[in-house]
Formats: C-alpha cells, sequence, structure tokens
C-alpha cells in the first residue's frame, strides 16, 4: 500500500482512509476462504450518476452492497443521499435464478470502521428515509454469527 499523507484534514488523507476501510473489509472476507464468502471493491462509488455501494459481497451465499465509512470519532453518519443511492443500488441490482426464477436482491448495510478499534455493521430496511448514525460499540459481538447479521439498535432508536 503506498504511504498516508502526513496532514489528517487534508481531502488526500481522508480519501485515503476511506480506500483503506474498503480494503480491509475486502481481505476480511478473503481471508475467511470460504465457498459463498467474498467480496469487491466498487471503485468511483458515491460519484458519478450510477448509484453503486463501496463494496459488493457475498457471506455465507447471501448477497450484500456495503457502504463503508471509516472515523476517529465514537459514531459516524451516513447521510440521506448516501442513503438514497445504496437503497436505489439494492432495489435494482436483482439476480434471477436461472432454476427456479427466484428474484435475489443484495441487503444493503453500513459498515463503520473506528479506526485502531473495531469494526461495527447495521443492515438498512429498505424503506429507510434519511440519514443514519452508527454508534462505536461497547463490547465484542457474540461469536459464531456472521460478521454481517449484527444489527445494531442505534440505527432503529435514530428513526424515532
Amino acid at each position: 500500500m503506498p504511504r498516508r499523507p502526513r496532514n489528517p484534514s487534508s481531502p488526500r488523507y481522508k480519501a485515503r482512509m476511506g480506500y483503506e476501510g474498503e480494503y480491509y473489509l475486502v481481505r476480511m472476507f478473503a481471508d475467511r476462504g470460504e465457498p459463498g464468502t467474498y467480496a469487491v471493491r466498487t471503485p468511483g462509488s458515491g460519484s458519478g450518476k450510477l448509484p453503486k455501494p463501496d463494496v459488493i459481497a457475498v457471506d455465507s451465499g447471501e448477497l450484500l452492497a456495503i457502504e463503508v465509512k471509516s472515523t476517529n470519532k465514537p459514531y459516524v453518519i451516513l447521510n440521506s443521499s448516501q442513503v438514497e443511492r445504496l437503497l436505489e443500488f439494492c432495489k435494482l441490482f436483482i439476480v434471477r435464478c436461472p432454476h427456479c426464477g427466484a428474484e435475489i436482491g443484495p441487503k444493503p448495510i453500513m459498515a463503520a470502521r473506528f479506526l485502531n478499534r473495531e469494526w461495527s455493521f447495521a443492515e438498512i430496511p429498505l424503506n429507510w428515509r434519511g440519514s443514519i448514525m452508527l454508534r462505536m460499540p461497547g463490547r465484542a459481538s457474540g461469536g459464531g454469527r456472521s460478521l454481517f447479521h449484527q444489527r445494531v439498535e442505534d440505527a432503529e432508536r435514530a428513526s424515532r
């Protein structure tokens, strides 16, 4: 990986932290080495006219569209336009099974990388409106569960 920019307030530094968060998340999938578990980055997400997430992944056979945020703060916010673009992608990106005809769409996921700490994940309901905030968890998640099946209560509370 190239060296990090020196000034933490520069746009280049922030873009680098975003790239690294996406890269580490893809590596988390790839390093598991299990069939049905893999991920790819979609460079240029958030720019251009087409809605697309930062990462498209398959976790234990489930299709996921993931928007990744990295921060030094104890929370991260996905603004309403980012949420809308992610949900629009999930509504458009439908895979049809050639055998049974079932339609499979990705689950919209917000992934937050709290620098030098840990990750937190939240599934965003397809009918969500507005921005969403995810707080740094106070403790590690339960064992045996898939990385991306963790529901975060803050997302539900924010809708009230």
